[in-house]
């Protein structure tokens, strides 16, 4: 049974024939934003006033009593698995305002350093953005929550191209059909991590999709692509694009002699292609099975970056945490002591 005193109903667009509904029902009217599972639900993009509750979260988890207890390497597993864990739900959702993401990499940054919520540019050893790369780029493996929110929403984006709607039920996953909105970064990131293998033609789009040995129509023929509306690129498969060259019917607009070229050869490219029985199939380049994973993803943002060649000298060795810790430090040139000073002052009173 439903317990109505505990419950509450939101209204969009203020509708009179709902709140006469939610007054019979007897449950109270609530106004957006609400939260539901912990998220934040909202017409528009949530600002970062209506996310400090998540920011006031991540500073409670604070052990400010423990702290001056606790050495640099114990600070730093309680980053990785506390602090950098509380926003994952929010980041699976939407992308947090930037604010948001710096008061959180704050807290982390000032715990990690010196043991509180904030920490000055003098107690900070090491650049956040050198300590937020995983340990074979240099850093100390501290999730990027930018990056790592880049990586969870891409999921949407896969199931909705991989996902036949079944989710363990016969209706289907409830976000199904609806209008999902990505930004640029997560469609460049997608449209660059993934490639289509080709079956019968009839999922696979044919000017979007990569399904022309890796490569789509957008790589191969620019030029040409831009005389292409946008409706048909989303609805152009591949299967109908070639059923008596179709796909030449979307042309349209003022060709020149590089759309010419271009569409000279992606003629003769597409008279190879021939079509199976199979269904077409969405391939993940990251992992080997050729599916998607959050693991892979968040790598993936990181590729084209220089690797440190001595990371496992430095993080597999037999030695204690705090000995890889000041090593990491040391390989940085950020161990501050006196030997410097020292060592000149010495070398001036011999001479």
């Amino acid at each position: 049974r439903v317990n109505y005193a505990k419950s509450s109903a939101t209204t969009l667009n203020g509708d009179p024939e709902a709140d006469a509904t939610i007054d019979q029902v007897g449950c109270a009217k609530a106004g957006l934003p609400i939260t539901y599972l912990g998220i934040l639900l909202t017409l528009r993009r949530p600002s970062a006033a209506q996310l400090q509750p998540l920011v006031d979260s991540v500073a409670a988890r604070l052990p400010t009593w423990k702290a001056w207890l606790m050495n640099k390497t114990g600070r730093l597993a309680l980053v990785k698995s506390v602090l950098a864990a509380i926003p994952i739900h929010q980041l699976l959702a939407f992308a947090p305002p930037k604010k948001t993401l710096r008061q959180l990499e704050k807290i982390q940054r000032g715990f990690l350093w010196a043991g509180r919520a904030v920490a000055n540019g003098g107690h900070c050893h090491v650049n956040w953005r050198r300590v937020c790369r995983p340990l074979e780029y240099g850093g100390l493996g501290v999730q990027d929550l930018e990056h790592a929110g880049l990586a969870l929403r891409l999921r949407w984006m896969w199931f909705s191209h991989t996902d036949d709607g079944r989710a363990n039920t016969d209706d289907g996953r409830a976000w199904r059909g609806l209008d999902l909105q990505f930004s640029r970064e997560e469609r460049a990131l997608f449209f660059a991590s993934t490639t289509m293998e080709l079956g019968d033609g009839l999922t696979a789009l044919f000017w979007d999709d990569r399904w022309l040995n890796g490569q789509s129509v957008r790589e191969l023929a620019p030029a040409l692509y831009q005389c292409i509306p946008k409706r048909r690129c989303k609805s152009r498969t591949v299967a109908a694009g070639l059923a008596g060259n179709f796909w030449a019917r979307d042309i349209q607009g003022v060709i020149g002699i590089h759309e010419i070229g271009q569409y000279l050869r992606l003629w003769q490219a597409v008279q190879h292609i021939s079509l199976s029985n199979r269904p077409d199939r969405m391939l993940w380049r990251w992992t080997a099975s050729g599916t998607y994973t959050a693991r892979s993803c968040y790598a993936a943002t990181f590729h084209g970056s220089m690797k440190c060649p001595s990371w496992k000298l430095t993080w597999k060795s037999w030695a204690p945490r705090r000995v890889h810790f000041f090593h990491w430090l040391a390989s940085q040139d950020r161990c501050w002591t006196a030997c410097s000073t020292i060592h000149d002052t010495f070398t001036t009173a011999k001479h």
